[in-house]
């Protein structure tokens, strides 16, 4: 039986077909999203008019979750949506402007070269360590530290050596030079980027397509920053005003709900979004900050990572 007893969402990501051999943490398979919702009690989850509907009147209650897709990719439409469908289940969808094949981000790109010629992150993470060769003492500063347990705290389900590499990646160096590096892979193992890039997102007549469907459209940034609180509030407002005009370009209409991306913001990104008169969002983790409440503004509501529910899940069995 699931335990939670407050408003949240579940946050998912990454879908495969069972006989694939993608081992990146959180991508789960048809059976796995039929398992969880199971789980969970179909009786529990919310669709989006609804949750939106019980927010506005201020009675959202303990038992009530919701279903949360993020980064707009092909894989959740192709797996993840006829589960949905079976289950009469409409969801919150958060897709970020860089899905164009012609301007598209780069990030999910290399998560495909893992699953391609690597057997895990782990092992990925020790590759990409070595290669950059690193002064050992920049995982002894008060950085890294601060880092590694805020991050251990928030998520705990990273090993050290990958919360190493995703220091790397979202505080010590800019997302241009790991584009650079983790392009030299590519060159390393002989692989052409572009051909990684086909039928990863989710285009403008599949996001039609859900919304026809019943499930609402959201913002998940510009450019998907893997430290949006870390960006001046100048970089912020252009984050979200470019993503805000994307999405109401295609839906030919303002959207209203959002997903921190990374699960990474502050009071500037709030007010930004207030300003956009957006009503809900979402954040990636399930605790909340020291002092603060579970959901301390409707701008800041928690989600679950399947990969928590699959561990109890496992242990179940």
């Amino acid at each position: 039986m699931y335990q939670k007893k407050f408003p949240h969402g579940i946050m998912f990501h990454r879908f495969k077909n069972s006989k694939d051999k993608n081992t990146i943490k959180g991508t789960l398979t048809a059976k796995n999203l039929t398992d969880i919702i199971n789980f969970i009690g179909r009786e529990r989850i919310l669709n989006p008019n609804e949750w939106i509907d019980k927010l506005n009147k201020g009675n959202l209650s303990k038992k009530d979750v919701c279903l949360t897709f993020d980064d707009g990719l092909k894989s959740q439409i192709k797996i993840a949506l006829p589960i949905l469908d079976k289950f009469k289940i409409k969801a919150f969808w958060f897709i970020h402007s860089k899905i164009s094949k012609n301007n598209f981000d780069k990030s999910e790109i290399f998560s495909m070269l893992i699953v391609k010629k690597f057997k895990n992150y782990i092992k990925f993470s020790d590759k990409f360590l070595k290669y950059i060769k690193l002064d050992a003492n920049v995982f002894k500063s008060k950085e890294f530290i601060h880092y590694y347990n805020e991050e251990n705290n928030l998520y705990n389900f990273y090993s050290k050596t990958e919360l190493k590499c995703k220091f790397i990646r979202d505080i010590y160096f800019s997302k241009k030079k790991i584009e650079i590096i983790l392009e030299n892979f590519f060159k390393i193992y002989k692989l052409n980027i572009k051909d990684f890039s086909k039928n990863i997102w989710l285009n403008k007549k599949d996001i039609l397509k859900l919304e026809k469907k019943g499930h609402l459209i959201g913002m998940h940034s510009h450019t998907h920053p893997y430290r949006m609180k870390l960006l001046s509030p100048k970089a912020q407002k252009i984050e979200y005003n470019k993503n805000f005009k994307f999405l109401k370009l295609i839906l030919k209409k303002k959207p209203i709900v959002m997903a921190h991306p990374m699960g990474s913001y502050n009071k500037s990104t709030l007010k930004i979004l207030k300003n956009l008169k957006i009503l809900c969002g979402f954040r990636s983790y399930m605790k909340p900050s020291k002092g603060s409440k579970i959901n301390p503004s409707n701008l800041e509501f928690a989600r679950e990572d399947p990969t928590n529910i699959m561990k109890v899940l496992c242990l179940k069995k």
